[in-house]
Protein backbone atom coordinates (compact mmCIF):
# COMPACT_ATOMS: atom_id res chain seq x y z
CA UNK A 1 0.00 0.00 0.00
CA UNK A 2 1.17 3.37 -1.16
CA UNK A 3 2.08 6.29 1.80
CA UNK A 4 -0.30 8.77 0.62
CA UNK A 5 1.65 10.80 3.65
CA UNK A 6 4.94 10.40 1.53
CA UNK A 7 3.76 11.04 -1.66
CA UNK A 8 1.90 14.16 -0.51
CA UNK A 9 5.42 15.69 1.21
CA UNK A 10 7.59 14.08 -1.31
CA UNK A 11 10.86 16.84 -1.29
CA UNK A 12 11.58 18.62 -4.27
CA UNK A 13 15.05 18.77 -5.67
CA UNK A 14 16.28 21.65 -7.92
CA UNK A 15 19.36 20.43 -10.36
CA UNK A 16 22.23 22.78 -11.60
CA UNK A 17 25.19 22.69 -13.52
CA UNK A 18 27.24 25.40 -11.05
CA UNK A 19 29.11 28.18 -13.25
CA UNK A 20 31.04 31.37 -11.47
CA UNK A 21 31.58 33.90 -14.06
CA UNK A 22 33.60 36.49 -12.76
CA UNK A 23 36.27 39.06 -13.45
CA UNK A 24 39.27 37.50 -12.03
CA UNK A 25 40.07 34.74 -14.15
CA UNK A 26 39.61 32.02 -11.38
CA UNK A 27 36.24 30.66 -10.82
CA UNK A 28 35.21 30.01 -6.72
CA UNK A 29 33.26 26.80 -6.69
CA UNK A 30 31.95 28.26 -3.04
CA UNK A 31 30.49 31.68 -5.13
CA UNK A 32 28.97 29.50 -7.94
CA UNK A 33 26.99 27.00 -5.06
CA UNK A 34 25.95 29.97 -3.06
CA UNK A 35 24.34 31.29 -6.61
CA UNK A 36 22.17 28.44 -6.94
CA UNK A 37 21.63 28.25 -3.22
CA UNK A 38 19.85 31.39 -3.12
CA UNK A 39 17.77 30.58 -6.17
CA UNK A 40 15.21 28.41 -3.92
CA UNK A 41 13.23 28.41 -0.84
CA UNK A 42 14.43 26.84 2.53
CA UNK A 43 12.06 23.64 2.32
CA UNK A 44 13.42 22.11 -1.14
CA UNK A 45 16.57 20.34 -1.76
CA UNK A 46 19.58 21.82 -4.24
CA UNK A 47 21.53 18.99 -6.56
CA UNK A 48 24.64 20.21 -8.35
CA UNK A 49 26.17 18.14 -11.10
CA UNK A 50 29.65 18.73 -12.46
CA UNK A 51 29.80 20.21 -16.20
CA UNK A 52 32.24 16.99 -16.89
CA UNK A 53 29.19 14.36 -16.10
CA UNK A 54 25.85 12.87 -16.62
CA UNK A 55 22.94 10.61 -15.46
CA UNK A 56 22.97 7.07 -16.57
CA UNK A 57 19.41 6.53 -15.59
CA UNK A 58 15.99 8.05 -15.90
CA UNK A 59 14.70 6.76 -12.44
CA UNK A 60 17.39 8.87 -10.59
CA UNK A 61 15.14 11.62 -9.62
CA UNK A 62 12.60 9.48 -7.67
CA UNK A 63 15.67 7.46 -6.36
CA UNK A 64 16.90 10.52 -4.73
CA UNK A 65 13.78 11.45 -3.19
CA UNK A 66 12.86 8.15 -1.43
CA UNK A 67 16.78 8.52 -0.28
CA UNK A 68 15.63 11.66 1.25
CA UNK A 69 12.49 10.62 2.78
CA UNK A 70 14.19 7.47 4.25
CA UNK A 71 17.40 9.10 5.93
CA UNK A 72 15.92 11.77 7.59
CA UNK A 73 19.68 12.32 9.59
CA UNK A 74 21.25 12.52 6.47
CA UNK A 75 21.34 16.56 4.97
CA UNK A 76 23.80 15.68 2.30
CA UNK A 77 23.88 13.12 -0.49
CA UNK A 78 26.24 11.95 -3.46
CA UNK A 79 25.72 8.87 -5.39
CA UNK A 80 28.07 6.40 -7.38
CA UNK A 81 30.75 7.34 -9.98
CA UNK A 82 33.03 5.64 -12.05
CA UNK A 83 35.91 8.41 -11.72
CA UNK A 84 37.27 9.92 -8.78
CA UNK A 85 39.68 10.07 -6.25
CA UNK A 86 37.41 8.98 -3.15
CA UNK A 87 36.97 5.02 -3.71
CA UNK A 88 33.65 5.49 -0.98
CA UNK A 89 32.19 6.90 -4.13
CA UNK A 90 33.27 4.21 -7.12
CA UNK A 91 31.26 1.64 -7.84
CA UNK A 92 33.63 -1.97 -7.01
CA UNK A 93 35.08 -3.67 -10.18
CA UNK A 94 34.07 -1.22 -12.77
CA UNK A 95 35.82 0.06 -15.60
CA UNK A 96 37.79 3.41 -14.95
CA UNK A 97 39.21 3.88 -18.29
CA UNK A 98 35.97 2.49 -20.32
CA UNK A 99 34.48 5.80 -22.13
CA UNK A 100 31.92 3.93 -23.90
CA UNK A 101 28.39 5.37 -22.80
CA UNK A 102 26.44 2.27 -23.65
CA UNK A 103 28.96 0.16 -21.00
CA UNK A 104 27.79 2.88 -18.25
CA UNK A 105 24.18 3.14 -19.18
CA UNK A 106 23.96 -0.61 -18.63
CA UNK A 107 25.92 -0.31 -15.51
CA UNK A 108 23.77 1.90 -14.26
CA UNK A 109 20.35 0.12 -15.12
CA UNK A 110 21.90 -3.04 -13.71
CA UNK A 111 23.00 -0.87 -9.96
CA UNK A 112 18.84 0.99 -10.41
CA UNK A 113 17.36 -2.75 -10.13
CA UNK A 114 19.71 -4.05 -7.33
CA UNK A 115 20.10 -1.06 -5.54
CA UNK A 116 17.21 1.39 -5.73
CA UNK A 117 17.20 3.71 -3.47
CA UNK A 118 19.36 2.52 -1.19
CA UNK A 119 22.24 4.65 0.49
CA UNK A 120 25.48 3.62 2.41
CA UNK A 121 26.21 6.43 4.97
CA UNK A 122 29.65 8.31 4.46
CA UNK A 123 30.30 9.79 7.90
CA UNK A 124 33.37 8.42 9.58
CA UNK A 125 34.91 11.41 11.18
CA UNK A 126 38.55 10.14 9.86
CA UNK A 127 37.04 10.58 6.23
CA UNK A 128 35.95 14.00 6.68
CA UNK A 129 36.64 15.80 3.50
CA UNK A 130 37.42 12.34 1.71
CA UNK A 131 34.80 13.35 -1.19
CA UNK A 132 34.87 14.49 -4.38
CA UNK A 133 31.89 16.57 -5.68
CA UNK A 134 30.75 15.40 -9.19
CA UNK A 135 27.48 15.53 -7.84
CA UNK A 136 25.96 16.45 -4.46
CA UNK A 137 22.60 16.93 -3.25
CA UNK A 138 21.66 19.39 -0.16
CA UNK A 139 19.64 20.46 2.16
CA UNK A 140 18.93 24.16 1.56
CA UNK A 141 17.63 25.17 4.85
CA UNK A 142 20.73 22.97 6.52
CA UNK A 143 23.16 24.72 4.46
CA UNK A 144 21.78 28.32 4.75
CA UNK A 145 21.83 27.40 8.85
CA UNK A 146 25.61 26.59 7.84
CA UNK A 147 26.24 29.80 6.62
CA UNK A 148 26.30 28.68 2.98
CA UNK A 149 28.76 27.06 1.09
CA UNK A 150 32.53 27.83 1.51
CA UNK A 151 33.84 30.37 -0.56
CA UNK A 152 37.62 30.27 -0.73
CA UNK A 153 38.50 31.65 -4.18
CA UNK A 154 39.40 28.44 -5.25
CA UNK A 155 38.36 26.06 -7.85
CA UNK A 156 39.21 23.17 -6.32
CA UNK A 157 38.71 21.89 -2.91
CA UNK A 158 35.15 22.92 -2.30
CA UNK A 159 33.59 19.45 -2.13
CA UNK A 160 35.68 18.38 0.33
CA UNK A 161 35.59 21.53 2.80
CA UNK A 162 31.38 20.97 1.72
CA UNK A 163 31.78 17.40 3.37
CA UNK A 164 33.58 18.49 6.18
CA UNK A 165 31.41 20.73 7.43
CA UNK A 166 28.10 19.05 6.89
CA UNK A 167 29.62 15.84 9.54
CA UNK A 168 31.22 18.41 11.82
CA UNK A 169 28.07 19.76 12.34
CA UNK A 170 26.68 16.50 13.41
CA UNK A 171 24.84 16.15 10.52
CA UNK A 172 24.61 12.40 7.67
CA UNK A 173 26.21 12.27 4.45
CA UNK A 174 25.39 9.27 2.40
CA UNK A 175 26.14 8.32 -1.05
CA UNK A 176 23.02 6.35 -3.07
CA UNK A 177 24.33 3.00 -4.43
CA UNK A 178 21.65 2.91 -7.22
CA UNK A 179 22.36 6.36 -8.89
CA UNK A 180 25.38 6.08 -10.81
CA UNK A 181 26.85 9.08 -13.34
CA UNK A 182 29.51 8.75 -16.06
CA UNK A 183 32.39 11.45 -14.98
CA UNK A 184 34.80 12.24 -17.83
CA UNK A 185 36.79 13.30 -14.85
CA UNK A 186 40.10 14.56 -16.94
CA UNK A 187 40.81 11.30 -18.98
CA UNK A 188 42.66 12.99 -21.65
CA UNK A 189 45.07 14.79 -18.31
CA UNK A 190 44.31 12.77 -15.12
CA UNK A 191 44.84 14.54 -11.87
CA UNK A 192 48.39 13.73 -10.28
CA UNK A 193 46.41 12.64 -7.06
CA UNK A 194 43.72 10.32 -8.84
CA UNK A 195 46.98 7.93 -10.12
CA UNK A 196 46.57 5.59 -7.16
CA UNK A 197 43.22 5.17 -7.03
CA UNK A 198 42.62 4.58 -10.90
CA UNK A 199 44.89 2.37 -10.82
CA UNK A 200 43.47 -0.05 -7.71
CA UNK A 201 40.30 0.21 -9.16
CA UNK A 202 41.56 -0.84 -12.53
CA UNK A 203 43.55 -3.82 -11.16
CA UNK A 204 40.44 -4.53 -9.12
CA UNK A 205 37.81 -4.30 -12.32
CA UNK A 206 39.98 -7.09 -14.39
CA UNK A 207 39.38 -9.81 -11.02
CA UNK A 208 35.58 -9.16 -10.33
CA UNK A 209 32.50 -6.89 -12.09
CA UNK A 210 31.35 -7.87 -15.75
CA UNK A 211 28.63 -6.83 -17.36
CA UNK A 212 26.59 -8.84 -20.32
Amino acid sequence: MVDESQVKNKPKIWTHIAWDDNDFGRRCMGTAYNNCLSQHPDKDWLAIIDHDAMFTTYDWYPQLQHAIQENPKAKAFTCRVNRLASLRQMVPGVDPHNHDISYHRRLGKYLSKYHWGKTTPHINPKEAGNYSGVFLCVSIETMRSLGGFPATGQTLGQDNLIHKKILESGHEFHVVNGIYMYHWYRADSPYPHSKQTMDSLEEFHFKSLRLT
